[in-house]
């Protein structure tokens, strides 16, 4: 019975160009390829994880979204504001935030300080207002 080898497609062909770092699922390709054996670092699709890594994690995602009824195709919402990642760039970790995040992120600090700051304008400590007094 013949065998039948897969390889990896030339970088000349279509759909080879698409399986980079940038693609939304390569996180999750080079999870699954972690815990296979590589001799030659070659056979990593756009430097990300094997032909099978790839293969596993986008047909994890294509019947996820099947099963869930979710569009294949998705655009991105531009007006779209990840409440997560505001959360956590307001607790100071370093993220990639879109300039409507970075605005959210500034309106809600900026909410934060006015609260604190509510009814405290005008109060100073017990030394200084004795320092006041004694004048």
């Amino acid at each position: 019975m013949p065998v039948q080898a897969i390889a990896s497609a030339p970088a000349d062909e279509p759909g080879a160009a698409w399986l980079t770092p940038d693609h939304p699922l390569a996180g999750v390709a080079a999870r699954h390829c972690a815990g296979h054996l590589h001799i030659d670092p070659a056979d990593l699709l756009g430097g990300v994880a094997c032909g099978s890594a790839w293969a596993t994690a986008l047909t994890d995602d294509l019947l996820f979204a099947i099963e869930c009824g979710l569009p294949l195709d998705i655009e991105p919402d531009p007006s779209y504001i990840d409440d997560v990642a505001v959360r956590r760039a307001m607790r100071g970790e370093a993220l990639e935030l879109t300039e409507l995040e970075r605005a959210e992120v500034r309106r809600r600090l900026a909410e934060v300080r006015a609260r604190r700051n509510r009814g405290y304008r005008f109060v100073c400590s017990r030394a200084a207002a004795a320092r006041r007094e004694a004048r």
